[in-house]
């Protein structure tokens, strides 16, 4: 686990990233496009690459409205209530 701060907070605040998942096996793997250029492109790798590699029992792809902000409440809400691992794309 790592520690960090989030840029997203009025004040930066630590904040310590999730456990990582030793296998994707049985996992619900979510792709989040943050609405970047050629984001899509970078996830359709990265899925192909999973369906290739691992055995994940779901992949969703999910996307934000814009990257200049944070994903909305709902879109977290959905997302964590969903999914083990996630996976977000930032490209150009």
């Amino acid at each position: 686990m790592s520690e960090y701060l989030d840029p997203t907070a009025s004040v930066a605040v630590p904040r310590k990233t999730a456990p990582r998942s030793a296998s994707l096996d049985g996992k619900t793997v979510t792709l989040l496009d943050i609405s970047k250029a050629k984001g899509d492109h970078l996830l359709d790798r990265i899925e192909e690459l999973l369906r290739e590699r691992a055995r994940p029992k779901a992949i969703v792809r999910k996307k934000k409205p814009t990257f200049a902000r944070p994903a909305p409440d709902g879109l977290r809400t959905e997302i964590v209530g969903a999914t083990d691992v996630l996976i977000e794309a930032l490209a150009d």
